[in-house]
């Protein structure tokens, strides 16, 4: 069981060996190249920061920084695609990436942001205070994410007890020990009818949170969600997003989360950057049955 300790979301070494191998034979047309550019809401309203961009499905992504500048890295071979651009409060835009190059800074139109239900409930409906998802602290079993670019996002479905459940708290049981710090974007998404995610978040405000935001290194990255009154009738995904801070290398080798080997609900999934699909980690034919658990989890009331 020793080698399963640790999941690493990266390529074998296998790969590594022929890529590089194969360095000298890369064609062209497949070298990178990186568009830079700035969203904004106007130049009246100024940045908009964090926003997502990146070409739906495949790992060419990136989130804008506080200022809405961006650093998209791309091959001409995705000059054909489409790419989508999205932030809370903004209507999104698909536009191709040969565009894009041709006009990198872009105008995003504000939208209304729906406020989330208010329901007025009878005293006493919610009885019970509970924890709901994966309390793991482990150090030893843990989940990294292999990165590509910002966007990069880890999740897990938190199953209800109880309908409706009202959410006080998420809770993120990071290690990461570098000196530099991450900042990370919470994200609640609701789930289709096959249960995978969709790309509607609950929350309709940016929830943002750093590695310098513990009492300690060891202790969980935790938000209040009390102020955002969601009360869901419904399992979600809850994920961090990585929007700024670090670098890929150092935050695919040294980001990493607790986590627990388990039956049952609470589905896994990753992302590597912003707009990619989401995926989930197989363990194999030998452990079949079996999942990882992240240690991300909620307090709430049901």
């Amino acid at each position: 069981m020793a080698a399963i300790r640790s999941f690493r979301f990266s390529v074998s070494w296998l790969w590594k060996v022929a890529g590089a191998l194969l360095v000298g034979l890369v064609p062209l047309a497949a070298i990178g190249q990186t568009l830079t550019g700035t969203l904004t809401a106007g130049s009246a309203a100024g940045p908009v920061p964090y926003a997502n961009l990146g070409i739906p499905g495949k790992t060419v992504g990136t989130v804008t920084d506080e200022q809405g500048r961006y650093q998209l890295a791309y091959t001409p071979a995705n000059l054909a695609d489409t790419v989508y651009v999205s932030s809370l409060g903004y209507r999104p835009q698909r536009v191709l990436l040969r565009e894009l190059v041709a006009q990198p800074n872009r105008t995003l139109v504000p939208v209304a942001v729906p406020l989330a239900d208010v329901r007025v409930q009878a005293p006493g409906l919610y009885k019970r205070r509970r924890t709901l998802g994966c309390t793991s602290t482990s150090q030893s079993i843990i989940t990294r994410l292999k990165a590509e670019n910002l966007g990069a996002e880890m999740g897990m479905v938190v199953s209800l007890k109880h309908k409706p459940t009202r959410l006080l708290t998420a809770h993120f049981n990071v290690l990461y020990y570098q000196p530099d710090t991450l900042r990370f974007r919470v994200n609640l998404y609701r789930l289709l009818p096959d249960g995978r995610p969709s790309g509607e978040k609950l929350l309709t405000r940016n929830l943002l949170m750093s590695t310098a935001d513990r009492a300690n290194p060891d202790a969980p990255l935790t938000v209040d969600l009390t102020t955002d009154q969601l009360v869901v009738d419904e399992d979600f995904l809850l994920t961090l997003e990585w929007i700024s801070g670090g670098e890929v290398q150092q935050v695919s080798k040294s980001l990493a989360f607790s986590s627990a080997l388990g039956y049952g609900k609470g589905d896994l999934y990753f992302r590597k950057t912003s707009q990619d699909s989401w995926e989930k980690p197989s363990l194999g034919a030998m452990l079949a049955g079996i999942q990882p658990k992240v240690g991300f989890y909620v307090t709430v009331l049901d």
